[in-house]
């Protein structure tokens, strides 16, 4: 890897962590706020959508980055993102049909971003590791 290319992996990686941070705390404020405040309904609807302003500008980096890689890193990348999002969703609409059928505790579509991340992240590893042994 160049300097350049390290350079601007590690700049990526500083800012990816300062919006995480900056989600972070926004979701603690609102949340505190919430529950120390008797706010009306849509003041409490507005904070609780506050922490989303971080995850925007983190999506707007994450795009860009994506942008400045390599055709074989992006393919790779858009191919996990694929799956993730494939993996993930048919999970949460089986997850759906079955509880109309049968009790199933409830879940909050909060969780789906970090399951799409994650799912992400292991389909990444396991495209990269196959290419890596085709070699």
């Amino acid at each position: 890897m160049s300097n350049i290319s390290e350079k601007k992996a590690k700049t990526f990686l500083v800012k990816f962590m300062m919006y995480i941070a900056m989600f972070l705390v926004v979701l603690g404020m609102s949340v505190v706020i919430n529950e120390t405040n008797n706010l009306s309904s849509y003041t409490t609807a507005l904070l609780a959508v506050t922490p989303i302003i971080p995850v925007i500008f983190l999506l707007r980096l994450v795009v860009a980055h994506y942008r400045s890689l390599d055709e074989y890193i992006q393919s790779v990348m858009g191919e996990s993102l694929l799956w993730a999002v494939g993996i993930v969703g048919c999970s949460a609409m089986a997850y759906g049909l079955a509880a109309e059928m049968i009790e199933l505790p409830s879940f909050s579509p909060a969780f789906m971003l970090p399951a799409i991340a994650f799912t992400f992240g292991v389909a990444q590893y396991f495209q990269l590791k196959s290419d890596f042994n085709e070699e």
